[in-house]
Order: C-alpha cells, then structure tokens, then sequence
C-alpha cells in the first residue's frame, strides 16, 4: 500500500454470518431497496456456488429469518472522508455508492468481490468462476455501459463535461473488485479527490468510478450485466444472459413495465414481494396477458434490425461468458 493510502474500514457483519469463502456477491440497496434485493439474493444462494451471498450497504440493517435462513448475510461499511466529499441530496441514497464502501472494507475478508444493484435477475452462470477469472492486473472489472455496446468509441456524456477524450465506459450495476489492488491503488482516495472537484452536477457512482478509471479497467462479457431496454430486449433470450439489469424506469415489479419485461421475470419479482414482503407495493397483474404498442414494438424491432451488425460483433469479442478483455483492444 502506498504511505498517502486510505486506511482500510472495518465492516459490520450480521450476528453469526462468517465468510465461508473468499468470494462474494454482494446485493447493493438500503432498507427502502431490500423487498427487490432479495430476489437476486435469494436466487444466488439457492444455486449454490463456490462464494458468499450478502446484502450490503453503508448502513447496518437486519435481515428477515428467511434470508438468514437461505445463509445470506448483511454487511455494513462507510467511509466518512468520501462521504465529506460526496454531493449528496435527499434523492441520493448512499446505497449507490456500495462498492466504493466495500471495496475497502472487506480488503482482509474477501479476496474479491462482485456488488451488484438491486433490479437486478440472476439467471444462470458461475459468479464464482467469474470471480477467479484473470482481471488484467486491474482493480476493477465490470460491462461496458449499452451506450457503447454498438458505437465503443462513443464519447459520453461524463467525458464530455469533464473535456476527457473518450474511453471505455462502464456500467456500474455489476462491478467486481479485487480488494488488494484496490487498497494498492489507493481508489477510495482518489475517488474522494475527484468527487470534490467534478462529481457536481456529473452524476454518481457510475460516474466517479469511471472518471477516475478512465478506461483502465477489465471488460466482463455483458452477459453479466445484460442491460434490458427495448433495443436488447428481443434478443434477450437468445443471448441467455446471467445477469439481467433493468436498468431506467420501468422496473420489474412496477404496473409501466407491464408489455415490456416478459411476464416471467416480473413474476420472479412479485412472487417474493407475494411471500415475503406483503406489506411492500406488490406486483400487479391484469386479467389479459399485456402486450406492447404495436408503434413501440416496430420501433423496437427497427432499432435491433439497424444494430444487428454492431451487436454481433461486440458480442463476438468474448471468447466465453468467463473470459475479460481489454477494454481499449
């Protein structure tokens, strides 16, 4: 570690979880997040991989017996001196900035980690066979953003404000630290030195993270964070990814995503909100299978037909669903 690196935190387990690897996934959220988190959570513990399952955030929180029971644990860590630099508001939970917190804090318990956003589905795949995947020396390893899975030389919105040239660009809903070289790379301080100069007005963690980057980072296949819009959705099944991200507005578990995310997948959400959550907004269903605007389907399709070259070819730069690229290769 360099003499100018952050101290490490110390996390806060729940009573009588200990880490049985030294692997983890790691389900963002705060308590206003829990309901959906535990739906990943819940799925990941019940395949059964070589890693930990946890809930995790800034802030301690007690877990319901079912997750206890399914072995899921709940980890807490902050970090005061990124905190003082953070742009906060009320709208802003602290929950975004989870694997900034971690990273840090489970330095000595966990060997890596992958943190990942509540409206999030685990489909299938090995979070334990990703995680012992080559990194490429970096920190970090994460899914490039959907805003440049068909233009990669895209200059984003971030990079533009900040008069950065353009670099690889990732989405923060799925990130993977190695805790090591995180500490050795002294990230948390530099992410606290960047928020106080530009994260104003910039954006969160999505943009602190890749601002601080700038493209040194690892690219995991976006089947591990495979970003649901309508641009993607149709191919969705036949891509089979491990991780759908729903990411935007229409959530799973909300009536707007009704004709747009299959009936499956929201039924994944409401049959936990059903059983374990009866008091939280539940998913509703109509009497008629839900279609989508015949307007809104053909532009869709209009949009996958015209990206159908791109696509193919970034999705043709993973060997395997295991194997990370560069980035800037």
């Amino acid at each position: 570690m360099s003499a100018s690196a952050s101290p490490a935190l110390t996390p806060v387990f729940s009573p009588g979880f200990r880490p049985k690897s030294d692997l983890a996934v790691i389900v963002a959220c705060d308590a206003n997040y829990l309901p959906y988190a535990a739906v990943p959570a819940l799925a990941l513990a019940a395949a059964g991989h070589a890693h930990d399952v946890l809930i995790g955030g800034p802030e301690r929180l007690d877990l319901p017996d079912f997750l206890t029971q399914a072995g899921i644990g709940h980890v807490a860590a902050r970090d005061d001196g990124l905190l003082e630099a953070l742009p906060l508001d009320a709208r802003r939970s602290l929950a975004t900035y989870t694997e900034l917190f971690l990273g840090n804090a489970l330095r000595h318990h966990y060997r890596r980690i992958l943190v990942i956003d509540a409206d999030i589905l685990y489909e299938r795949g090995d979070p334990a066979r990703l995680m012992a995947t080559d990194m490429l020396g970096r920190a970090v390893a994460a899914v490039r953003d959907n805003r440049q899975w068909r233009s990669p030389n895209r200059k984003v919105r971030e990079f533009q404000k900040l008069g950065e040239p353009a670099h690889p660009y990732f989405n923060a809903g799925v990130v993977m630290v190695d805790t090591e070289a995180f500490a050795e790379q002294d990230l948390p301080a530099r992410a606290a030195d960047f928020a106080r100069k530009h994260l104003a007005g910039l954006g969160r963690d999505q943009a602190l993270m890749n601002g601080i980057l700038k493209g040194e980072w690892a690219e995991i296949s976006p089947l591990w964070n495979w970003q649901f819009t309508s641009a993607s959705a149709h191919l969705t099944s036949m891509a089979d990814p491990c991780l759908i991200h729903f990411i935007g507005t229409r959530k799973p578990w909300l009536e707007s995503s009704q004709g747009i995310v299959p009936m499956r997948m929201r039924d994944a959400f409401g049959r936990v909100l059903r059983n374990h959550f009866p008091e939280a907004p539940q998913v509703r269903k109509s009497r008629h299978r839900q279609w989508p605007d015949a307007s809104a389907l053909r532009g869709a399709l209009f949009r996958q037909w015209r990206a159908a070259g791109p696509m193919l070819r970034y999705l043709n730069r993973f060997p395997d669903q295991y194997t990370m690229v560069d980035p800037r290769a």
